[in-house]
């Protein structure tokens, strides 16, 4: 590419997001030499809690570790019987990240996979019935991932699981900042995963936690991103007289990992939560200039709608597009990348045709089952929608996009 040719505006999949304030505060945390989990990390909690309309949030280092230690603490309770156990069924979408699979993996549960509503990315529930009624393994829970920042209606999952007996555990990492049915997304659930990484809706670099109303829950998680450790939870002093013979300070009650945040990545969160109202008003006014741009192309934004109909429902992490046939994606994905827009497929596209997973699972899964999530790999992808985007980006995001749909 000559120098001639090189854009002059770049558009990215994200921007870091982090305000002169943000980075003042690590700063003055650094300063104060308060490094590991702490005060602040108990703030943002109470900041996170507080907007979701949850009784507690538990912050991890990481979505990733959020999910890991919603499965491990719904295996191996502390009190009470097990939610789930080792061999059951886990519902979830054929286009997901792979660590909302992994952890059922490692941990023992059976992936049973479901298709996809094309228009909406979400799980298609009329499949995962079909899956009900024709595995082989008894599935006891669902994991939908909220995708993209759109929320799945919480009523209609609330009653498919009680239909079926299911445990309702939510992938919200995508979907900060949306509601439906006067819940946040993943609200009606029993536990909800977060992630604060740096492409999301709010910033803490990297990090995420886990939302639930379930105290006993909370307090699992709290001792599983801290090796097991009883020293952060409610009942701590309950715990304490288990066992005359080992240090009170030094107690371990169930199993662990070294999951916790740092108090920097707290820091973070405190301001970016603060001011999540005005980036997500930015997300959807950076969509609906995508939206009205693409009119009468052969592209369009999947779920638009909800800018005209129910706002509330989509946060915007990134915008899905749909081209009109698979030439048409395969030259707008050229055409953007000559422009310096960035891309990239939804999610992972169809997951289950990575080669990852047909090695650990022996070749349980058959990709092309998926028709749906095969159809929306190949004429959809993602461009940004970040909040920092200025103006000239958001215009010259929306007119490469429509020049390349109209081509």
């Amino acid at each position: 590419m000559d120098q001639e040719s090189i854009p002059k505006i770049r558009v990215p999949l994200a921007s870091s997001g982090l305000e002169k304030e943000d980075i003042d505060a690590v700063l003055a945390t650094l300063r104060s030499n308060a490094l590991t989990m702490g005060a602040r990390v108990r703030e943002f909690e109470e900041e996170m809690a507080t907007y979701l309309g949850a009784e507690h949030f538990v912050m991890m280092n990481s979505g990733s570790s959020a999910n890991l230690a919603i499965i491990e603490s719904l295996l191996r309770p502390t009190r009470g019987e097990p939610r789930l156990m080792p061999g059951d069924g886990v519902l979830l979408p054929a286009i997901a990240w792979p660590t909302t699979i992994w952890p059922v993996i490692q941990l023992g549960l059976q992936p049973v996979f479901v298709d996809i509503d094309p228009e909406t990315i979400m799980i298609d529930l009329h499949s995962a019935e079909y899956a009900i009624r024709n595995s082989r393994t008894q599935i006891r829970a669902i994991f939908p991932i909220h995708p993209l920042g759109h929320a799945i209606d919480p009523h209609e999952l609330q009653d498919f699981c009680a239909r079926h007996d299911l445990v309702l555990i939510s992938d919200v990492c995508e979907a900060l900042g949306s509601w439906r049915g006067g819940l946040h997304a993943g609200m009606g659930s029993l536990a909800a995963s977060f992630s604060f990484y740096f492409s999301h809706h709010i910033t803490t670099m990297e990090g995420g936690g886990v939302a639930t109303n379930d105290l006993a829950l909370a307090d699992d998680l709290r001792s599983i991103r801290s090796h097991g450790w009883s020293r952060d939870r409610s009942d701590a002093k309950q715990w304490t007289g288990v066992s005359n013979d080992v240090n009170s300070r030094f107690l371990f009650v169930s199993a662990g990992y070294n999951i916790r945040p740092m108090e920097i990545q707290a820091a973070l969160g405190i301001g970016q939560i603060r001011r999540i109202d005005s980036y997500i008003d930015r997300r959807r006014h950076i969509a609906s200039c995508v939206a009205k741009a693409l009119r009468g192309s052969g592209l369009r934004l999947l779920c638009s709608d909800t800018l005209e109909f129910d706002r509330n429902s989509h946060s915007w992490m990134l915008l899905p597009i749909r081209a009109e046939s698979k030439e048409l994606a395969q030259s707008t994905l050229l055409a953007l990348h000559n422009a310096g827009v960035e891309t990239r497929p939804i999610l992972t596209g169809n997951f289950t045709a990575q080669p990852s997973l047909s090695r650990i699972l022996k070749s349980q899964v058959n990709p092309r089952d998926f028709v749906q999530a095969d159809f929306v790999s190949e004429s959809s992808f993602m461009v940004g929608c970040h909040h920092h985007f200025t103006d000239e980006q958001v215009q010259y995001l929306a007119e490469s996009l429509k020049n390349a749909g109209a081509s």
